[in-house]
């Protein structure tokens, strides 16, 4: 399995600048951790942040369906340098915390 390009993974580490964030390569693709947790996958230049109820992402991030089992949010690299973007990270960090407990 290939691995996503280097340089698309340090873009999207670089506009979470600021975090708790490292990737390690898993699956094909590499699995992305803030604050020690798991939120999502980059993978084919998109950002797969898993889905916690987030209520400001644009209106053009589908959100899963009920019957889904894949239950992410697949964000485009257009949105690499959106000022949500971090925002999106940490809270979904944030909320799988209290989820474990």
């Amino acid at each position: 399995m290939a691995y996503e390009d280097p340089g698309i993974i340090q873009e999207w580490l670089d506009s979470l600048g600021g975090l708790s964030v490292e990737v390690k390569k898993m699956f094909g693709c590499y699995c992305l951790y803030c604050d020690g947790q798991a939120v999502g996958w980059i993978h084919d230049s998109v950002l797969s942040l898993r889905e916690v109820g987030l209520d400001y992402l644009p209106e053009d991030i589908v959100r899963p369906g009920k019957e889904d089992n894949i239950r992410e949010l697949v964000i485009p690299f257009d949105y690499v340098r959106a000022d949500w973007l971090k925002r999106a990270v940490q809270d979904t960090a944030d909320i799988r915390k209290t989820m474990k407990k």
